[in-house]
């Protein structure tokens, strides 16, 4: 298995590394946005909005999503993958292992969180927020490859983990 990964890796880093040298500004905002503190802050903002509200589901779905940002960062200590070895995570400012990527799970269960908890209010406009969303979540888990902080199998594992914690979202908003 640890072979087939390692190809698999091999593979999508040299696509990667073929994008033009003009995507580096938006592999940076993926970055940016997919940062813990943004999407850590959705998660409060929902449970905040929640309470003055008194509406259960939002408390609950924030907590699920801050659950699934935890589970991320303890998984993370836990397991201890080393990260690539390059000059971006030699400049880190917070040097952390590599898997799980807390980018890649925190932006799909964050702004997950919001689609399905505002999916009602769209109407017409439900399928094309959804598919801005994932294509954000994406750009999120391809800049951290892109920018040499995660092995894409990290990523693809950690979307895992952060769909799970969606569907969980799911399950309690239905």
């Amino acid at each position: 298995m640890k072979r087939y990964l390692h190809h698999f890796d091999k593979v999508f880093i040299a696509l990667i590394a073929k994008l033009p040298l003009s995507f580096r500004p938006l592999m940076l905002f993926g970055t940016l946005i997919g940062q813990p503190p943004i999407t850590i802050g959705i998660a409060l903002i929902v449970i905040g909005y929640g309470l003055i509200e008194t509406d259960h589901l939002f408390v609950t779905s924030g907590i699920i999503a801050l659950l699934t940002i935890l589970t991320s960062s303890i998984l993370k200590l836990a397991l201890r993958r080393a990260r690539p070895d390059n000059d971006y995570v030699k400049s880190m400012l917070v040097q952390t292992f590599s898997f799980p990527s807390g980018h890649a799970a925190g932006t799909l269960v964050s702004f997950g969180l919001l689609v399905v908890l505002y999916s009602q209010s769209f109407g017409v406009w439900a399928m094309p927020i959804t598919l801005a969303t994932a294509t954000l979540c994406a750009i999120v888990g391809v800049s951290r490859v892109y920018l040499g902080a995660h092995y894409p199998s990290v990523l693809i594992r950690r979307w895992i983990v952060g769909r799970l914690g969606l569907l969980a979202i799911m399950a309690v908003s239905i």
